[in-house]
């Protein structure tokens, strides 16, 4: 995985706002989403979510944070943290990552415009080499 010169810019001025160690950065038209290490998500956020608002502020725009994880699945159920999802992976030649979501949490977890579910592609993308199937269950 290759960073842009914006990218690295960017995940160092994270770095330095909140003291958690980025990996990845990832823009797109409504915000941008910064990767962590394992372990590092508590303190990007910050207590009572003063650092991820002091980024949002430097920013000037939404941001988001997302857990890095060793395992295609953890990473996804990490990038849809605030739905309750059930990922499934199947091996091939490129991995594919199929991610259940109830009716309700359908739209959520697609976003404004799809943003989130094209956001989520593009990280699995880089990280893993896979893609995500989004199915809608009851």
């Amino acid at each position: 995985m290759k960073l842009t010169n914006d990218e690295i810019k960017s995940i160092s001025v994270f770095e330095q706002l909140t003291g958690a160690i980025a990996t990845d950065c990832v823009f797109s038209d409504s915000g941008v989403v910064f990767v962590v290490k394992e372990g590092e998500l508590g303190r990007a956020i910050g207590k009572n979510g003063s650092s991820i608002n002091r980024v949002r502020t430097a920013f000037g725009r939404q941001v988001s944070v997302v857990e890095k994880a060793s395992e295609l699945s953890a990473f996804v159920s990490n990038i849809f943290s605030s739905i309750d999802v059930k990922v499934d992976v199947r091996e091939g030649e490129k991995p594919i990552a199929i991610v259940k979501v109830d009716a309700k949490d359908r739209g959520n977890a697609i976003g404004r415009n799809g943003e989130r579910i094209k956001m989520a592609r593009m990280l699995v993308e880089r990280h893993f080499g896979a893609d995500i199937k989004l199915l809608t269950e009851g």
